[in-house]
């Protein structure tokens, strides 16, 4: 029997910006981010992974795609949006988190009915919170 870990702030930076995955599987939108993989090819192998990759090579993709916007490593674009929707449906739950985070930096208006029901009715609070964000940075560009 597995014991679920609790932390008030991330273990390594000791900042509160921590996201619980699943089970003992915490990702710290701090220190990690800067840890995630390069994806050096573009974009095609991130989105076959995300589209046909079993689930830790979609969560790998997912992850990776919240870099959207850094300038180093230019991920996805507003031509990838058609993949990211339709992982906003994928089975994982931490895949539909960061792709609603992913398509929120992208300011995907497109996305923003999918993700208004996400914020409302996914089963994790998790993808709720992360869609809500997006939805936040979508219409908020909007307005501006």
């Amino acid at each position: 029997m597995s014991q679920q870990q609790e932390f008030e702030g991330c273990p390594s930076c000791g900042n509160d910006n921590l996201r619980q995955l699943d089970g003992n599987s915490w990702f710290c939108l701090d220190c990690d981010w800067d840890n995630l993989s390069v994806i050096p090819k573009g974009n095609d192998e991130l989105l076959t992974s995300l589209r046909h990759g079993d689930i830790h090579s979609r969560r790998i993709a997912a992850q990776a795609l919240i870099n959207i916007g850094d300038a180093d490593r230019h991920l996805a674009t507003s031509t990838d949006t058609s993949a990211l929707l339709e992982a906003l449906d994928d089975e994982d739950a931490d895949v539909r988190y960061f792709v609603a985070v992913a398509l929120g930096k992208l300011e995907a208006s497109l996305c923003l009915s999918k993700l208004k029901q996400l914020a409302q009715d996914d089963a994790s609070p998790l993808v709720r919170e992360g869609a809500k964000t997006a939805v936040e940075q979508i219409e908020s560009r909007d307005l501006s």
